[in-house]
C-alpha cells in the first residue's frame, strides 16, 4: 500500500515534467510493484481454492460412478447369490461372473467404453472374452493365463475359435474333474494355445464318425488356416489340446 501511495503521488507531483521522466517511471513501477503485491496473494489463493474445488469435484464424482457401479452389480449379484444359496454351482459361477466383471471396469483403459470393447481386437482379450462365455454357459471355472499378447488376424481368430470350441468340450466332459485350464503364450511368430481339462479322457480314434466338433471345429479349422492341433492324454487324468499358429507377416 505505501509502494502504491508513492508511487500514485510521484506521477501526480511530476506530471508534466520531460525532465523528470525517469523519476515517473520508478513512480509508475513502483505502482505496478504495490499492486503485484497487493493481487499477488489473493490471485494465488484463489488459484488455489479453484484447483481444490477441482479436485474435490472430481473426487465427487468418481464416488458416485463407484457407488452406481456397485449398485448395478455387486449389490444384484449378491441378491442373486443370497436367492441361489443352495446351488454351489450357481453361486460359484455369480460370483466368477462378479469377479471378471469388476476386474474389467476397474482397469479398462480411460475412456474406454462397455460397448467399444465388444469385439476382442488381441489374443488376450479373445481368450478371455471366450473363456468367460463357456463358463457362464457352462458352470464350470475356467483358469486362464496369458503370456504376452499380439493383434487377431485371420490365422489367429480361426485359432481362437478352435480353443474356444476346446474350452467348451473341456467344460461338458471334463469339468466334473476340477477347473479347465487356459494357457496362451506369445513368442515371436508363434501363438501356442493350450486347454486342459481333468475329466476321463477320450480317444479321438474311437470318437464316432459323425461327431465332427473335435475333427473339424478344432483339427480341421486349424489345418485349414496353416496351423497344427494336437490332443493328448494327460498322465495324472484328463485331455490336453494344443493348439499353434504362426502370425501373418505385416505388411507395409
Amino acid at each position: 500500500m505505501l509502494l502504491v501511495t508513492a508511487g500514485v503521488s510521484g506521477i501526480f507531483v511530476m506530471q508534466g515534467s520531460a525532465a523528470h521522466l525517469g523519476s515517473v517511471l520508478q513512480a509508475a513501477l513502483a505502482v505496478l510493484v504495490g499492486i503485484t503485491l497487493l493481487a499477488g496473494p489473493y490471485l494465488v489463493r484463489m488459484t488455489q481454492d479453484l484447483s481444490e474445488e477441482r479436485l474435490m469435484r472430481i473426487r465427487a464424482q468418481e464416488r458416485a460412478e463407484v457407488a452406481a457401479h456397485v449398485h448395478d452389480s455387486v449389490l444384484h449379484t449378491l441378491t442373486l447369490i443370497q436367492r441361489n444359496a443352495e446351488s454351489a454351482n450357481e453361486v460359484r459361477r455369480l460370483a466368477r461372473a462378479q469377479e471378471r466383471d469388476l476386474r474389467t471396469w476397474l482397469y479398462k483403459p480411460e475412456g474406454t467404453g462397455k460397448d467399444e470393447a465388444d469385439e476382442p481386437t488381441t489374443l488376450a482379450d479373445a481368450v478371455r472374452r471366450n473363456a468367460a462365455e463357456v463358463e457362464d454357459k457352462h458352470g464350470v471355472p475356467i483358469e486362464v493365463v496369458v503370456v504376452g499378447d499380439c493383434p487377431l488376424d485371420e490365422g489367429i481368430g480361426a485359432q481362437m475359435q478352435a480353443a474356444r470350441e476346446a474350452m467348451v468340450n473341456a467344460a461338458k466332459y471334463g469339468g466334473e474333474g476340477g477347473a479347465v485350464q487356459v494357457y496362451a503364450e506369445v513368442e515371436g511368430k508363434t501363438v501356442f494355445v493350450s486347454v486342459r481339462d481333468r475329466g476321463p479322457g477320450f480317444d479321438l480314434d474311437s470318437i464316432p464318425a459323425d461327431r465332427m466338433g473335435v475333427r473339424e471345429s478344432i483339427i480341421g479349422r486349424m489345418e485349414r488356416h496353416g496351423g497344427t492341433a494336437r490332443l493328448r492324454a494327460v498322465p495324472d487324468g484328463g485331455t490336453e489340446v494344443e493348439l499353434e499358429m504362426e502370425r501373418a507377416e505385416k505388411t507395409s
